[in-house]
């Protein structure tokens, strides 16, 4: 930390508005920030932590058109989901809000009027990938194809997740369209706006070089560097987004990479607005009194780097740059498989609370925080992490300590100074855990914290108060159990507070790791801190999450899919969806109810094959007795399912 710095803005990358956060967003970003944030306020400056839900861009447009919701109903649905996971699982945020925030979008419209002003916006006319099939431009995650960098086969149009490369749609090789499926993409004229990122490369170097960057954030931006950077789109062709505030720009939104980060800056101006304090967020982002930290996933790193600290440099304010960035690596399912919800894949911070409370999980995922190397979700180590670490090692230690003070002593810590040996293992663990956070690495503190555990399971084993009346050993004891819970406060609160309120203490710093409890009573009896977690049951009940809604084969073939041949179809009367079919199965006749007249005429159904379920319990629909379904798939549209070769109706579908 440098000298003279008072306070301390940690900022947590935004998850997307278009679905719940996995595992591996979670420990990546806000988790993370959530650590950091406690741990700076232990260490005794003013904290100030800021995210929220990125509302915009591609992402929640089309996975919006996938659910048939408008973007605003998605991101707001998400917002509130990802709000309330947060309160459960602790994560302190100061400011969780959504760039769909006003103060968000007049903030972007006029940071980006500043930027232009100074001549590091440019624009120009160019071809841009445009879908033939379904009439749009192919802006970021609406186009797929292979990277042209790492040869990954599902790289977006906007960056690749595989080698992290930053990408424009018409880089990717044999693309198509994520909307339609369409291959027929030509490229299209229309104007876009670029930050002048090679002519920002001078400062922005300059800036690289004053940092300490570690880890994979050197090395990713460093290769950027040497790459050499060049103008990046800061618009984009589509409807959902802040409106670009260029001159002859109408109709084109700020592109979302080049909003989001931003909300870092509008997210601080709201917090303090709301608070009637309407100037004091400019003590977090202007001066050398501020430390600005950054947690996020690996992706995210160039946009941190070197373009947010761009678009604070171009609009000549003063901006103060960005001074840490902690990120990770990937967590991923189980084999490096992807997590997936459409697929059942892995498991989701609301499926994580539905399965155990969230101390098992905050411990988990920051004792293996991925800060190396990508790393794979194992029941094995999440079995040796929660039970044999945390719940063996820690919470069994410091419930034996209090439970032998409680009962042996009377529930009051002897007056006995700290043995030497205790308080150096104290002394060593907390220079390395202030050492270690302060260069953003989380994992490798939570894993030497736990290493003290140890080192106080095997003292009081050795010292064997119960045989030597060793008073010494036991007050020694009771300062570990103290150290302990102020060091785990950041990673694990919710654990550290139960230890609080036995020992009856509230007001406390990470230096206080280094005061004693000798002469002190605890305020309540000690109860087990916490309970073993069944694997076997755990394991069991996350198949059944995941099969919820599943079918099995038998129940599967209690289906009777057969082909039937429509004979007649007629407009049912007073509706104006449903029509009335008689099909042919072959052995017998059958009447359906079927709501498609939006989509077919009768006359061009008669003769058609058609797929039905045939062995459906009959219904009486608007007065008309029912006795099949017909199958359709639709996407917005509708389209029958039939047979491509002409089969025979009642034929049996398999």
């Amino acid at each position: 930390m440098k000298e003279g710095v008072r306070r301390v803005l940690v900022c947590s990358a935004w998850p997307y508005g278009s679905g719940m956060l996995h595992l591996g967003n979670l420990v990546g970003c806000l988790l993370s920030g959530d650590v950091l944030t406690r741990f700076w306020r232990l260490m005794g400056y003013e904290v100030l932590h800021v995210s929220g839900t990125d509302a915009h861009g591609t992402k929640i447009e089309y996975e919006a058109y996938r659910q048939g919701l408008s973007p605003k109903e998605l991101a707001s649905r998400v917002h509130r989901e990802i709000s309330q996971v947060l309160e459960k699982f602790e994560i302190a945020i100061d400011n969780y809000t959504t760039t769909e925030s006003e103060v968000h979008k007049e903030f972007v419209r006029e940071i980006y009027r500043q930027m232009d002003k100074n001549g590091y916006i440019i624009s120009r006319e160019e071809e841009r990938a445009f879908c033939n099939g379904c009439k749009r431009f192919l802006a970021d995650r609406f186009i797929v194809g292979t990277c042209p960098r790492c040869g990954y086969p599902a790289a977006q149009g906007n960056q690749c997740d595989a080698c992290g490369a930053l990408l424009e749609p018409e880089e990717l090789i044999d693309p198509h369209c994520a909307f339609c499926g369409s291959t027929d993409i030509v490229r299209k004229r229309t104007r876009h706006w670029y930050l002048d990122l090679e002519k920002l490369s001078p400062k922005l170097l300059e800036y690289v070089r004053s940092r300490n960057f570690q880890g994979n954030v050197k090395l990713f931006t460093e290769r950027m560097i040497q790459e050499g950077l060049r103008p990046r789109a800061v618009t984009r062709d589509i409807e959902w987004g802040i409106p670009a505030p260029f001159a002859g720009a109408e109709g084109k939104v700020i592109y979302v990479w080049a909003e989001a980060a931003l909300g870092y800056v509008s997210a601080t101006i709201e917090y303090f607005r709301r608070r009637g304090e309407e100037e004091r967020w400019k003590e977090f982002w202007f001066g050398d009194e501020v430390w600005q930290v950054y947690a996020q996933g690996k992706d995210n790193i160039p946009f941190h780097t070197l373009i947010f600290p761009g678009q604070l440099i171009a609009s000549g304010q003063g901006y103060h740059l960005p001074d840490q960035i902690s990120a990770t690596e990937y967590l991923n399912w189980i084999g490096g498989e992807q997590f997936s919800k459409t697929r059942r894949v892995g498991i989701y911070a609301d499926e994580a609370l539905e399965l155990l409370p969230p101390v098992y999980w905050r411990f988990y995922l920051l004792y293996h925080r991925p800060e190396t190397k990508d790393t794979s979700f194992s029941w094995e180590e999440f079995d040796k992490a929660v039970n044999a670490i945390l719940v063996d090692n820690i919470a069994n230690f410091i419930h034996r300590v209090l439970s032998f003070v409680w009962s042996r002593h009377g529930g009051r810590v002897p007056e006995a100074k700290t043995d030497p040996e205790i308080a150096s293992a104290i002394e060593e663990t907390y220079e390395y855990v202030v050492h270690t956070v302060e260069k953003g690495a989380l994992a490798p503190a939570l894993r030497r914290i736990a290493q003290l555990a140890r080192v106080g399971n095997e003292y009081f084993q050795r010292k064997a108060p119960w045989k030597t009346h060793d008073e010494a050993a036991v007050a020694s004891a009771a300062h570990l159990v103290k150290a302990l819970a102020i060091f785990l406060e950041p990673y694990i609160p919710m654990f550290s507070r139960r230890v609080y309120e036995v020992l009856g203490i509230s007001e406390r710093k990470l230096s206080d790791v280094r005061e004693g409890l000798a002469g002190h009573s605890l305020k309540e009896k000690p109860e087990p801190l916490l309970e073993h977690v069944d694997m076997e049951d755990l394991k069991r009940r996350y198949e059944a999450m995941k099969e919820e809604g599943l079918i099995g084969i038998d129940e599967f073939q209690r289906l009777d899919l057969r082909v039937g041949r429509i004979v007649q179809a007629e407009e049912i009367p007073g509706t104006d969806k449903l029509l009335r079919l008689l099909v042919d199965l072959g052995d017998r006749q059958v009447q359906v109810v079927a709501g498609i007249r939006k989509h077919y005429e009768p006359g061009e159904l008669v003769g058609r094959l058609v797929a039905m379920v045939a062995n459906l319990k009959p219904a009486t629909i608007r007065g008309v007795r029912s006795e099949g379904m017909i199958l359709a798939a639709t996407d917005g549209t509708l389209a029958l399912l039939s047979p491509d070769k002409e089969v025979e109706p009642g034929t049996k579908i398999r």
